[in-house]
């Protein structure tokens, strides 16, 4: 996720090589805690937690790179934790535009915005149980 988090941040890209890791890493916890059916856990989890995040993408509210950070998470933790944090994200994400508007007086339309740091904070924060 952290390293991620510094393509993103350097780029605005997340490279497909470190997905591909990632799921890597997710089939094989997988089929290490399930045996030969963690196969399938995996590839629901990551398929359903693409599905419930391209009509967002669709309507260029969210980028390709977050989609795939969203799908190497629910291989890896589970698809329940990443809806949680899919909604954790946002709220920080709410809390970080709240915070620059009080601070700049105004909203920027154009200003991109890296939503993969609000979905590490809102993953490092549940596992905080805050």
């Amino acid at each position: 996720m952290t390293t991620g988090n510094l393509f993103d941040a350097k780029g605005y890209r997340i490279p497909n090589q470190l997905i591909i890791l990632g799921y890597l890493a997710g089939l094989f916890l997988n089929i290490q805690k399930y045996q030969l059916i963690g196969i399938v856990y995996f590839l629901i989890s990551t398929i359903t937690s693409i599905l419930m995040l391209m009509l967002l993408y669709m309507s260029n509210s969210i980028g390709a790179g977050d989609i795939k950070l969203f799908s190497v998470m629910s291989g890896l933790v589970g698809l329940k934790i990443t809806v949680d944090v899919m909604i954790a994200s946002v709220m920080v994400a709410a809390v970080a535009v709240m915070g620059i508007l009080l601070y700049e007086g105004k909203i920027d339309l154009k200003r991109k915005l890296h939503y993969s740091y609000y979905i590490s904070a809102g993953f490092f924060l549940l596992q905080l149980n805050l």
